[in-house]
């Protein structure tokens, strides 16, 4: 039954205010998504093609290290999302994907939750989809959101964000971390090694399985850290998603 798994309790729109004022206060923050990949390798649960991807990408052997990436990456997601501040979980009645919406695939048990020393009806849970929404994932949303703050983004893409103009478009200072496409985790070492020099208020990111990056730059750096998604591939002016694309529901992503 669906009332067995954790469900959005945080409106877009209480969400969208919450983040500002940690902005603006300059206050150690952080927001995680958690997608079906993420919610299949805690669970360990995967289909085959998932786990041939999630070892491809992620720097284990299939199918010899399978158990592995699930027990090493699932111990970071859990941690990310046992650490962070607002939890992103697909709300069934999002309305700007196509949706055949399953609890199982989206959601986690709450007694999973429970098993882990957790009280979920203290969890702070919004929209997976929050940072797609036109009032927060496009350039001129985001700007009204950053009120000036400083930025740094967590990107494979740096060279194309740099032809975006970034600083022109948010109104802010927008510095950039390289997440090199071949990181995985038994490398990202070199990468956790940089964030000591992001001085800047706020971090966004888009960088796959790597949740607990948004709890490490909380917890370590003082940063506000938001985890962006996919939609640091939309400002990069890659449609990696069907919906990025002309005519697509969240076309207003795109900065081409």
């Amino acid at each position: 039954m669906i009332t067995d798994y954790l469900q959005p309790n945080v409106s877009n729109e209480d969400a969208v205010s919450l983040i500002k004022e940690k902005i603006r206060t300059q206050t150690p923050f952080s927001f995680t998504r958690f997608g079906d990949g993420e919610i299949h390798i805690i669970n360990k649960n995967g289909y085959e093609r998932l786990e041939k991807s999630m070892c491809k990408n992620w720097g284990y052997v299939y199918p010899d290290e399978v158990n592995f990436a699930y027990d090493e990456i699932g111990t970071s997601l859990k941690n990310a999302f046992t650490k962070t501040d607002l939890i992103g979980l697909m709300d069934k009645n999002c309305k700007i994907i196509n949706l055949n919406y399953k609890a199982e695939h989206w959601s986690l048990k709450k007694e999973l939750i429970t098993s882990w020393g957790i009280d979920h009806e203290n969890l702070q849970i919004c929209d997976h989809m929050l940072c797609r929404q036109p009032f927060f994932g496009s350039a001129s949303s985001f700007k009204e959101i950053l009120q000036g703050k400083s930025l740094n983004i967590i990107t494979p893409y740096v060279k194309r964000m740099e032809e975006r103009e970034l600083s022109n478009l948010l109104e802010s200072d927008v510095t950039f971390t390289h997440n090199p496409m071949n990181t995985n985790f038994k490398n990202r070492s070199e990468v956790l090694k940089t964030f000591d020099k992001i001085k800047s208020d706020v971090v966004i990111m888009g960088v796959g399985l790597f949740k607990d990056y948004t709890v490490i730059l909380k917890e370590e750096f003082g940063k506000v850290a938001l985890d962006m998604g996919a939609t640091m591939d939309a400002w990069s002016g890659i449609k990696s998603r069907v919906w990025f694309g002309k005519g697509g529901k969240q076309e207003y992503l795109m900065i081409d």
